[in-house]
């Protein structure tokens, strides 16, 4: 809050040269939930923030190396990365999705680094930090 004003992230928008890739990485994958599934375009709640995934069938993947983040040694890209934290009853179901399904990740299990974070590139190469602040929420 600043001023009196609360201030909250309200849309972020990406783009793919597939849409059924990412639909089934963020919905089936992630767990998030669909606003809306059309010919050009995909939307998903998270919380009260809204991420839509636009369809640019010329655009071309990122290389597939993690992104740089401030405080972490394992990404080389400087590009944009984010992270989606899930409360300890969810994470592991999150974490077993993405390993049966092959999606690269920084390392073959979530690390423990004050939380648990657990880096994977989605279709376009772009990574994101599956997290979780509870410790219990992951038994290996």
């Amino acid at each position: 809050m600043r001023g009196g004003l609360e201030i909250k992230l309200g849309f972020t928008y990406m783009y793919t040269n597939d849409l059924a890739k990412a639909k089934h990485f963020y919905e089936a994958l992630l767990g998030l939930q669909l606003i809306w599934d059309i010919e050009d375009s995909l939307a998903f709640q998270i919380e009260d923030h809204q991420l839509s995934i636009q369809l640019d069938t010329a655009l071309e993947a990122s290389s597939p190396e993690f992104s740089l983040q401030p405080g972490w040694e394992g990404g080389t890209e400087p590009r944009t990365s984010w992270s989606i934290s899930y409360d300890s009853d969810e994470f592991s179901h999150v974490i077993k999705r993405l390993q049966e399904a092959s999606v690269t990740s920084f390392n073959p299990a979530p690390q423990w680094e004050g939380y648990w974070s657990f880096p994977v590139l989605d279709p376009m190469m772009q990574t994101i930090e599956i997290t979780a602040m509870d410790k219990a929420a992951w038994v290996d």
